[in-house]
Parts: structure tokens; C-alpha cells; sequence
């Protein structure tokens, strides 16, 4: 077969699958839309603010303060938990990419979302993470607006938060290689911000500004459809989005489906314990 046939066969191949594709593809519900959209606002409402300041202990004993490191090099900040399949899954990526540009100014630092040191370590040891990880109880997260896990932020050599990404990395080359060639341009001009600029502007704007989401959920009425069985685990249930709220508190698309999941499933064979390890596999964000 010529090769202008076999492109015309293509062609035709592809205007007939076409329409067969989309009708087999489901059609996302208003939930789905709803979820895609908070999604997209988290990835670029934040970029060009301040990033905010903060200090943690590192899994190494060291100290870490995002002032003494800004506008020496690229750092990227995920917001991790050890029961987080996407977390675990993207951790590997990250890893490579850090070991192999930890050269070139370039600095990740995980910060989990509050959970014991052991289990914290265990999972870096499980995994060979080279990066330094510390642990948040809660102010660092409120501070970057974080509202699902993983969460990544690269804040550039400008002291600006310039990619805010929530959903775990596949392809981390994609996503910070750019960025990282930029920055290093910006150090080799001397155009990065002064640690003196830097604290100063942080100062005034000590944390990311409050997104103002669109998504209005009945708290009410999502409870009238749980049993008391599921009452009880929603007000035990930390949410899976990675706020400090209980499930039954908490407003956001993941409470959401975690109640209609509970109000609408059979899991009376299951242990609380059980269901409620399996709800946060399900509903941690997933890839982006």
C-alpha cells in the first residue's frame, strides 16, 4: 500500500472511531466537573504570590527555613501522607528527579501531613528517599492553602510560588524542568530576590490568600442519608483532601463522596478501621 493511501485509511479510520469513541467514553457528572474545575483554579490562582515563610525540622536533624533558601535556588515543596496511594506512587519520580539535580540548585523537601515520626520514617526507608522530608502538624499546610494530598508548589528564585499542583507527578522532568532552567537563568543575571526582599514581602503576606471556592455542599443533607454507623465514621474520619477537618465537617468534593459513599454502599461485613483505610485509598487525589 502507498504511503497517501495508508494516510487517507488512517484518516478515514480515525472520522469513523471517532464518534463510537465518545459514546462509549462516560459522560462526567456534575461532581466530576465540579472536581476538574477546583482542580485547575489550585494550579494558577496561587502563581505569582509570595511564597509564605516557614521553618521545619528535617528528617536529617537540620533546620529548615524557606527564607535562608529562597533566591539561592528552585525549591519545590509536596505535601505528602504515608496513607496516600498517589503520594506513594509519585514519590519514586520525585526522588530521581532530586538525585539528579541536587547540583544544580535545585531543592525538594516533603512535608508530611502530620503523622508519627516512625511511621514517617519507615515509609522514606521503604521507599530509599534521599530528599529531605519533615513533618507539619498543620500550620504550614493552612499556610499554603493545601486542600488535598499530594500537593506540589515550586516556588522560583523570585520568592514566587510559580507552579501550585495538586494530583501526584508522572512525569516530574515535565514538570519542573523548565521552570528549573529558568531559574538557573535568573541566578546566572543576578536577578533573584535578596533575602532581605524576600522577608520582607513575606512578612506581609504570611500566608497564600483564602481561595474562594464555588462548590456548595448541604452538610445537613448529606447526613440525613448516613446511618449511625456511618454518622460515627464520618465524625472519626479525617478527610482525605488533607485539611484538619473531620470528614463530617468538611465541605469539599472528597467529604462529599466519602458520605455517598458510606450512605449509598454495603459495608456492614467491614470493620470501622477497615472502611475507613479503604475510603482514603479511594478518595486521595489522584494523577493530574
Amino acid at each position: 500500500m502507498s504511503k497517501p493511501l495508508l494516510n487517507v485509511v488512517i484518516v478515514i479510520t480515525a472520522v469513523l472511531l471517532g464518534p463510537l469513541h465518545y459514546k462509549l467514553k462516560p459522560t462526567p457528572t456534575d461532581e466530576d466537573l465540579q472536581g476538574y474545575a477546583e482542580g485547575m483554579r489550585e494550579s494558577t490562582e496561587w502563581q505569582g504570590q509570595i511564597a509564605p515563610d516557614f521553618d521545619l525540622k528535617t528528617n536529617d536533624g537540620e533546620r529548615f527555613q524557606l527564607s535562608e533558601n529562597v533566591g539561592k535556588k528552585i525549591v519545590v515543596l509536596n505535601f505528602f501522607a504515608t496513607w496516600c496511594g498517589p503520594c506513594r506512587a509519585e514519590m519514586p519520580e520525585l526522588n530521581r528527579y532530586f538525585s539528579e539535580h541536587k547540583a544544580e540548585s535545585f531543592l525538594l523537601l516533603g512535608i508530611d501531613s502530620d503523622e508519627k515520626q516512625d511511621l514517617v520514617e519507615g515509609f522514606l526507608e521503604d521507599l530509599k528517599i534521599d530528599f529531605p522530608v519533615g513533618i507539619d502538624a498543620g500550620p504550614i499546610k493552612r499556610q499554603y492553602g493545601v486542600s488535598a494530598l499530594p500537593t506540589t508548589v515550586v516556588i522560583g528564585v523570585d520568592g514566587k510560588v510559580q507552579s501550585y499542583e495538586t494530583g501526584s507527578l508522572a512525569n516530574a522532568d515535565v514538570a519542573f524542568s523548565n521552570l528549573l532552567a529558568q531559574n538557573l537563568k535568573l541566578l546566572k543575571e543576578g536577578k533573584a530576590i535578596s533575602p532581605e526582599d524576600y522577608r520582607l514581602q513575606a512578612q506581609k503576606k504570611p500566608a497564600l490568600p483564602v481561595r474562594q471556592s464555588a462548590a456548595k455542599t448541604n452538610i445537613e443533607e448529606d447526613e440525613t442519608k448516613l446511618d449511625a454507623r456511618g454518622q460515627r465514621i464520618v465524625a472519626r474520619m479525617d478527610c482525605s483532601c488533607g485539611c484538619e477537618k473531620k470528614v463530617q465537617a468538611c465541605t469539599c468534593h472528597t467529604s462529599k463522596n466519602i458520605k455517598n459513599a458510606l450512605a449509598t454502599e454495603n459495608l456492614q461485613d467491614k470493620a470501622d478501621d477497615e472502611i475507613i483505610r479503604s475510603l482514603n485509598k479511594r478518595f486521595c487525589s489522584g494523577p493530574m
